[in-house]
């Protein structure tokens, strides 16, 4: 089986990712780029509009099973899944679901152990999205503790696979060997704090659906009474309490870049930090009840000035 033209692939899921990925240094560019599709593979069957739970969850296992024995089959049968999706570049991705768990069987087995470790993990999350929304549950996670775990499962991992692939394939020249468990912690940090913008910005859709990943306590310590959807009133403290925690988050994670050797590497690191920052700054300066009735998103000049910004650090 061919590979897949990762370039063609990443270009239609995501642009922007696409022209972060053409500065980063070749050694890393693979692995990261095939951890990216395949995250946003699973995510496509996660989210796929009007498909049964079971089904969603099947191919989930399917990709979970084959990633555990290290030999991702393809043959899945993604024909509801592609007619039910509007994105064109998400139905090409399932398309080419095969080439992609080709590419992965065939790449170097050191790098094939951080990919697994991830996949995996983001596979284990969006399985608990899927189950947690059952039987008309409107806010799953209790506590701080499960937005941590599941903003980690999602996407903090995320930021520790970055970490490892840049010293397994470039050592010394990401960064020098003693920064390495500072740099997962705060890589984790910067990708859980993405997350939380994310989830915080798709209020606006999550709601009117009945999901709502802040946590129940402090839901409950506003005034809700845990049965219908919360009111606007006692989502607001503990919506600004959680882009607080974001904010915070990001700023931990500032010292990752001081770390990182390469140039190219800095600026692919630095870009989505920036974007980030800029994003929860508008969502701040919008509040919340903007937030909860439409998308904030910041403008293309601020992204082009974001490029410059992480070109020039």
């Amino acid at each position: 089986m061919s590979l897949p033209d990762h370039d063609a692939l990443l270009k239609a899921v995501s642009r922007s990712f696409y022209l972060s990925m053409r500065f980063l240094p070749q050694e890393m560019r693979e692995p990261v780029s095939l951890g990216y599709l395949l995250a946003r593979f699973t995510d496509t069957v996660a989210d796929a509009p009007g498909i049964p739970d079971p089904e969603r969850l099947a191919v989930l296992e399917s990709v979970r099973l084959g990633i555990q024995r290290g030999n991702l089959q393809g043959g899945l049968d993604l024909s509801s899944f592609q007619s039910a999706l509007t994105h064109e570049g998400e139905k090409h991705l399932l398309a080419e679901s095969g080439a992609l768990f080709g590419w992965y069987d065939r790449i170097d087995d050191s790098l094939k152990d951080h990919l697994s470790e991830v996949v995996l993990t983001i596979v284990h999350g969006q399985v608990w999205d899927i189950q947690s929304f059952e039987d008309g549950v409107i806010a799953p996670c209790r506590n701080s503790d499960d937005l941590h775990r599941y903003t980690y499962w999602v996407a903090g991992c995320v930021g520790e696979f970055w970490t490892k692939v840049g010293f397994s394939t470039m050592g010394k020249r990401f960064s020098e060997p003693e920064n390495a468990a500072a740099m997962l912690v705060q890589g984790r940090k910067l990708g859980q704090g993405l997350q939380l913008i994310n989830i915080l910005r798709d209020l606006h859709e999550d709601l009117p659906n009945g999901r709502l990943y802040l946590p129940a306590e402090e839901l409950i310590a506003a005034g809700w009474n845990g049965e219908a959807a919360p009111a606007s009133t006692q989502i607001e403290p503990v919506y600004d309490k959680w882009l607080g925690t974001c904010q915070d988050f990001l700023e931990e994670a500032d010292p990752y870049l001081t770390k990182v050797n390469d140039a190219r590497a800095r600026f692919c690191t630095r870009l989505p930090m920036l974007l980030a920052k800029e994003t929860a700054g508008k969502m701040a300066d919008a509040g919340f009840d903007r937030v909860i009735s439409e998308k904030v998103k910041i403008p293309r000049s601020t992204v082009w000035k974001a490029m410059g910004r992480a070109i020039f650090f």
